[in-house]
C-alpha cells in the first residue's frame, strides 16, 4: 500500500503576471494636430472593462462609445484608441497652443475594483517663421538668401543640397 500526503500545510497561490497591467506607451504624447491621436497600450488579458474619461473623471464613457474601433477591454494583450477634437468633448474647446490635456482610463479586473492611469496629450502645433541666412562663397559672398521653415519639438538637424549646407539652431 502506498500513501502519499501533502507536506505543506499552508500553501500559497500566486499570480504570474499583474491583474493591475494598463500600460501606456508613451504616457505623455506632444501633438501637432488634435484631429487624431492614437494612443496604445499593453494589458493584462483579466481586463474586462476599460473606461475613459476626457474631462477629469467627472464623466465616464465606454472607449467603443468615442472610437467605433476601439476595445472596451483587453483584447489579445492591447488595448487602441484614437482621441480627436472632431468629437465631444473636445469639440467644444477652445484648446490653445500649449496647452496639456489629460486623459483618465479606469480598468476593471475584478468586479467592483478598478485602477487607473492617465495619459497627457501636449499640443503643440508648428507654426511658420521667416529667418535671414546669409549664404555665400569667394565667388558669390553676401548673397542674402530667406528661408522658410516649419518650426517643431524636435531634433536639429542638418539640411545639405546644391552645394551648400545649412546648419543651425534657433536662438530667440
Amino acid at each position: 500500500m502506498i500513501l502519499s500526503a501533502c507536506s505543506d500545510a499552508s500553501p500559497e497561490v500566486s499570480v504570474l503576471r499583474s491583474m493591475e497591467s494598463l500600460e501606456f506607451n508613451p504616457n505623455h504624447v506632444v501633438t501637432s494636430s488634435l484631429t487624431s491621436v492614437p494612443l496604445q497600450a499593453t494589458c493584462a488579458n483579466f481586463i474586462g472593462k476599460i473606461e475613459m474619461s476626457l474631462d477629469g473623471g467627472a464623466t465616464w464613457i465606454t472607449p467603443t462609445s468615442y472610437d467605433g474601433t476601439a476595445a472596451s477591454a483587453c483584447v489579445n494583450g492591447k488595448f487602441n484608441v484614437s482621441l480627436s477634437n472632431l468629437k465631444a468633448p473636445w469639440s467644444s474647446l477652445a484648446i490653445a497652443a500649449g496647452q496639456t490635456l489629460k486623459v483618465k482610463f479606469r480598468a476593471q479586473p475584478r468586479p467592483n475594483n478598478f485602477f487607473y492611469k492617465e495619459v497627457t496629450v501636449l499640443y503643440s502645433p508648428s507654426s511658420t517663421r521667416s529667418q535671414e541666412v546669409l549664404i555665400g562663397s569667394a565667388e558669390q559672398a553676401g548673397g542674402g538668401y530667406r528661408v522658410k521653415s516649419r518650426l517643431r519639438h524636435q531634433q536639429q538637424h542638418v539640411a545639405a543640397g546644391g552645394n551648400f549646407k545649412i546648419k543651425g539652431r534657433i536662438t530667440e
